[in-house]
């Protein structure tokens, strides 16, 4: 892993090295990749290709999760996770209502996508959730989120964790599969914006304690906050190129890059 990986303080710091090394990269030759880059876009109408492996280790994504989720969602004490190779490990602590719960469950990771538009994380859920510890302020009550459980499990054969995460307004559910949405927390975040205007994550990989986010580079935004012109503006950029402007509802598959 990179030194600006392993001597950042931060998860801010970590997305502004990654910045930085782009502005870096390309403020030499910068005639040279302009021409390029023009010569490039008169050739085709798609997306350029590069493609660069971002390390993230497992402490910054347990950084990201504390800063734009646990610290933003009162019920919410701790979220964090194990990674490992293709799977990781969640581990959730609720406080809500005057029941206190801590549980755990295995994921895949399905799709990321990071860009000007959408941050968004999708898992599959590989198992039950775990219950690990779990108080009430009533015996009823405890014995009611125990049946809870119990029905989920055994009548339906689903996992309550979804159904829990979109009571709380995390994440949505829809059968084994969860999207988390953090756009509502992030958006306010100026470095990390700008980063994706330059970089953009189109999917990720699981590894152990790091996940490895497939990114691809900007050219168009790159070139232009460096120049202060638009050398391709919106008129002549086509349908291909322009991003979403909301989440994609159905997105369950990694993009194709």
């Amino acid at each position: 892993m990179s030194d600006n990986v392993n001597n950042s303080d931060s998860f801010d710091e970590y997305f502004e090295n990654i910045g930085y090394r782009f502005d870096e990269s390309f403020s030499d030759g910068w005639e040279r990749l302009t021409q390029s880059v023009k010569n490039l876009y008169n050739k085709t109408t798609d997306k350029f290709e590069n493609e660069l492996s971002l390390p993230v280790a497992q402490q910054y994504v347990n950084d990201a999760l504390q800063k734009f989720v646990t610290d933003n969602v009162k019920a919410i004490l701790e979220l964090r996770v194990e990674m490992h190779d293709d799977w990781f490990r969640l581990y959730c602590t609720i406080d809500i209502s005057g029941i206190y719960i801590e549980v755990a469950s295995n994921f895949s990771l399905i799709h990321v996508q990071l860009d000007r538009n959408v941050q968004r994380f999708v898992f599959g859920q590989q198992t039950y959730t775990d219950v690990l510890n779990l108080r009430c302020e009533s015996f009823i009550k405890r014995q009611g989120i125990k049946l809870f459980i119990w029905f989920y499990h055994r009548i339906l054969k689903k996992d309550p964790l979804g159904f829990i995460l979109s009571y709380i307004n995390i994440a949505r559910a829809k059968d084994e599969v969860i999207y988390l949405d953090i756009n509502r927390w992030l958006k306010k975040n100026k470095k990390i914006i700008s980063t994706l205007h330059k970089v953009q994550v189109n999917y990720g990989e699981l590894e152990e304690e790091q996940m490895i986010l497939k990114t691809q580079i900007n050219y168009r935004d790159l070139l232009a906050a460096s120049s202060n012109e638009d050398i391709i503006s919106d008129a002549d950029e086509p349908e291909l190129m322009q991003g979403p402007i909301n989440p994609v509802a159905g997105a369950t598959e990694p993009s194709q890059v």
